[in-house]
């Protein structure tokens, strides 16, 4: 290959895909804090667990870490959206990122002189679980300001890497620097990569992320947010029906242990093969975001994907032919990969700036709602099994996503406010 063809092809990944989004200096270091902080926030997670397990040996008081991470995102977020709409976004997430610096800072200090103890660690936990309520909005909504609206799907789909990646770097070095550092030396280091993303976030320009208005009080902004929405209909639908998809797609992670296990039994194994199929399937489809993200029906492709899932679900559920299934886990995976994307990237896109932090903060709920879906997917199969679940799941996702998706489709609905 000749260096004019090469040359094509290196403008063409440059100006016709996603990579498009790193010709802008602010989202180039807002990528790289990005890459820093979600590294932390996995071994910050596992290192919790892990700390709750040494201590205790109870899995309700290590299921109680999650649950005091996860609750305030219930709770609070739509504060945050307020927060976001009111303040300059930017330097909110630099006050996060550097709280969340100093909280992993605390804990390694804890637990150098030993003093750590069950009631500290979800104390800390749940003062993670504030600040990541407070900090989502902001940061969340301020995508639109560092890329043309054109490259969003690209830029969302760049980003949606890191969370991939960090996924899978942030377990795997985990158990090593374990080894290696210590459980404290390990919290050392989660404090290092939040303060390189706070200096990363330094490099970053302020002016951009100037709110459009003076802040009023809390109640009046949380109610014109909640009227918007409500007025919004592309919006309200958006928002109900990830909320519906993702509490009844929690019952992919919350089921897949006990199924491995019982249906399959392969244990460890067999629950290993379909975490690889569904991660292979999620890198499928980043893949295709970064070079054809710009180019696709961003409702369609909605649409399509719950359909895509609910089908999946029911395979998984009905065969015992580890290929189907692994085939399946990569669909579920993919196309909960494409779902993700294109609703935030239509939230972003849908919303006017001045409500964009509130947009963003009610639609991280279809993000945490999955701790609703856990214990009602949980029950469930208890009393009626794990593959009539799996089959119910799937077939109200899949109804879900062509009734609301109809009413995103049509035409009237688009921005009515």
């Amino acid at each position: 290959m000749n260096s004019k063809n090469l040359s094509r092809i290196a403008l063409f990944i440059k100006y016709k895909t996603g990579f498009e989004a790193f010709t802008s200096r602010e989202y180039r270091f807002f990528w790289l804090a990005a890459a820093f902080s979600n590294i932390g926030i996995w071994c910050l997670g596992y290192g919790r667990i892990w700390l709750m397990h040494e201590m205790t040996g109870s899995t309700k008081m290590v299921g109680l870490v999650g649950f005091f991470t996860l609750s305030p995102v219930l709770l609070l977020s739509v504060l945050g959206g307020v927060l976001a709409d009111s303040r300059n976004r930017l330097i909110n997430v630099r006050i996060t990122r550097m709280l969340f610096s100093l909280l992993a800072l605390v804990t390694a200090i804890l637990l150098f002189y030993d003093l750590i103890n069950p009631f500290l660690l979800l104390t800390i936990s749940l003062c993670a679980g504030i600040l990541l309520a407070l900090d989502l909005p902001s940061r969340a909504s301020m995508l639109p300001a560092l890329v043309d609206k054109r490259l969003l799907p690209g830029a969302i789909s760049l980003y949606s890497i890191v969370f991939g990646a960090s996924a899978i770097i942030g377990p795997l070095i985990f158990a090593p620097l374990v080894k290696f550092a210590g459980i404290q030396g390990v919290f050392f280091i989660i404090s290092s990569c939040y303060f390189l993303t706070y200096l990363s976030l330094l490099k970053m320009n302020a002016n951009l992320h100037q709110p459009e208005k003076k802040q009023r009080n809390i109640r009046s902004e949380l109610s014109d947010g909640f009227i918007y929405i409500f007025n919004n209909k592309s919006i309200r639908y958006l928002i109900i029906l990830g909320v519906s998809v993702t509490i009844f797609f929690s019952s992919f992670d919350t089921l897949l242990p006990k199924y491995s296990e019982e249906w399959l039994s392969g244990g460890v194994e067999s629950f290993s093969k379909i975490l690889l199929g569904s991660g292979i399937g999620g890198l499928i489809a980043t893949s295709f975001l970064i070079f054809y993200g710009t180019q696709v029906n961003h409702k369609i492709i909605i649409i399509l994907s719950c359909i895509g899932i609910g089908i999946a679900f029911i395979l998984f559920a009905a065969s015992k032919n580890i290929l189907i299934i692994f085939v399946a886990a990569a669909f579920v995976g993919g196309l909960k990969t494409l779902f993700n994307t294109m609703s935030t990237t239509l939230a972003q896109v849908l919303a006017d700036n001045i409500f964009r932090g509130r947009v963003m903060s009610v639609h991280q709920l279809t993000w945490s709602s999955s701790a609703i879906g856990s214990l009602i997917v949980g029950f469930s199969a208890e009393f009626f099994g794990i593959r009539l679940t799996l089959v119910v799941c799937g077939a109200f996702i899949a109804l879900m996503g062509f009734l609301v998706g109809r009413k995103l489709t049509t035409k009237r609905v688009e921005n009515t406010r």
